[in-house]
């Protein structure tokens, strides 16, 4: 566990770092980790990852198989969860199991859920009678793998534990399991997690290139429920779970208001499942508090962006549009670029169609008008190529570029409304002069663009 803290630790240094990073530009794909507080309500989401799965609980304390005893669990409460699937790990052998309590619990080379040997018993392939339980009750299914192998290297933690090696093929598992969900079960997932949250691909590519092909975002989480690491005996492991959410809302009631709980839907380290006590148990907790328990999705629906909430870029972004950043921030107070204004009003399922083309084309810009996009200053790897090649070929922004624009010049008033009346020409807009904040044009390009 030595190893694993060290990591954990420079993962956090790491994260803080990318967050930075993460508000350059505003992206279709948002890191979902927790929104800010819905007003006069106190509501979290919760995540069960691994399963599904009809493996016992043990100790034994039900009949039910661990994932219908979540559901029960979470319905006796009248609660809704978020369960990140997986499709199966029948197929990540030749392996053998690592040592008990350790991290390779369940393979050296690969995961295997609920265990080495007993892929059977887990998956959304091996189980749909189990996925149908969910979406009956209410749930929600978000994409965890289908065969749940390392996006990239892991090297401290894992080892030489296999990966995929570029993103072609992390976007071939993710969508073997959304083409799975859909043909089986008529259900689209809009979430996804990787396994182990391992972003980086070998190929210089990450998750969020891989979720934005898919139409997800990146489903993370701001509180840990615990279940997954063992303390040494199974009533300490529940206590493990359920201590940190005491002290958390006796030291403030509000404090998980808008956040996202990860839980475990299958055995510990050490071969436990200590969620199955202790779910009950955080649930009276955050019931005798006032809070709802709802999806990812419900809570997204009740409040988007992490910093703030605004009526007009919620339903903007409900409708698909891009509009805030990719660490879910929607910075509101700040100066509004000629680059973030195109990539807003483009419409999303051209610019999505295009990038899926370009993805499948191993990145070829034949058919993109690259030329145009450059003029602006952007080059094929800039998170806003694709929507200034389809801007130009709409007739939204000047192929030839007359202006000098940069993608980074900040909008006037009287750019804003010259480039408005392409996509809308009856609209009057009436913004005030000089440059533009961005929460001066999300309610101008609402009407403009959602009917």
């Amino acid at each position: 566990m030595i190893l694993y803290d060290l990591a954990r630790r420079a993962k956090h240094v790491l994260k803080e770092y990318q967050k930075n990073r993460d508000c350059e530009y505003i992206t279709p794909v948002r890191r979902i980790e927790k929104v800010f507080p819905p007003h006069l309500r106190r509501v979290v989401a919760m995540t069960f990852d691994d399963g599904p799965t009809d493996a016992q609980t043990n100790p034994k304390i039900t009949d039910s198989g661990l994932t219908l005893h979540l559901l029960e669990t979470l319905e006796s409460f009248g609660a809704r969860g978020t369960f990140d699937v997986i499709g199966t790990t029948e197929h990540n052998y030749p392996d053998e199991a690592g040592t008990h309590g350790s991290f390779t619990w369940g393979g050296v080379k690969f995961d295997h859920y609920p265990d080495i040997n007993q892929d059977s018993h887990a998956g959304a392939k091996n189980k749909p009678e189990l996925i149908s339980r969910i979406l009956a009750g209410g749930h929600e299914i978000s994409n965890h793998g289908y065969r749940h192998i390392l996006f990239g290297k892991m090297k401290m933690v894992y080892g030489d534990r296999e990966h995929f090696n570029n993103v072609h093929e992390v976007i071939a598992d993710i969508m073997e399991l959304d083409s799975l969900l859909l043909d089986r079960h008529g259900y689209k997932m809009s979430l996804s997690r990787p396994p182990h949250y391992v972003d980086k691909i070998p190929d210089g590519k990450n998750s969020y290139d891989a979720y934005r092909y898919a139409g997800y975002n990146y489903m993370a989480a701001s509180f840990d429920g615990g279940g997954w690491l063992p303390t040494g005996d199974f009533e300490s492991d529940v206590e493990a779970m359920v201590a940190p959410l005491r002290r958390a809302l006796e030291d403030n009631p509000d404090s998980l208001n808008g956040q996202i709980i990860f839980q475990k839907d299958g055995y510990s380290m050490a071969r436990l499942t200590p969620v199955a006590a202790a779910l009950p148990e955080q649930l009276k907790l955050l019931k005798s508090y006032g809070y709802e328990v709802v999806t990812v999705s419900e809570l997204l629906a009740l409040s988007p962006f992490v910093d703030c909430y605004d009526e007009d870029a919620a339903a903007l972004v409900s409708a698909g549009y891009t509009v805030a950043y990719r660490n879910n921030t929607l910075q509101p107070s700040r100066a509004l670029t000629f680059g973030e204004l195109i990539t807003m009003i483009t419409p999303p399922e051209k610019v999505n169609e295009a990038y899926r083309s370009f993805v499948d084309s191993s990145y070829s810009t034949e058919g993109l008008d690259r030329a145009c996009a450059e003029s602006y200053g952007l080059a094929p790897s800039h998170p806003y190529f694709i929507a200034f090649c389809v801007a130009s070929e709409l007739g939204i922004i000047n192929r030839a570029n007359k202006e000098k624009l940069s993608f980074k010049f900040p909008v006037t008033g009287e750019l804003f409304a010259t480039v408005m009346r392409k996509i809308s020409p009856d609209y009057e807009f009436t913004t005030k002069p000089g440059k533009l904040l961005r929460k001066d044009v999300f309610a101008h390009i609402r009407r403009a663009l959602i009917k």
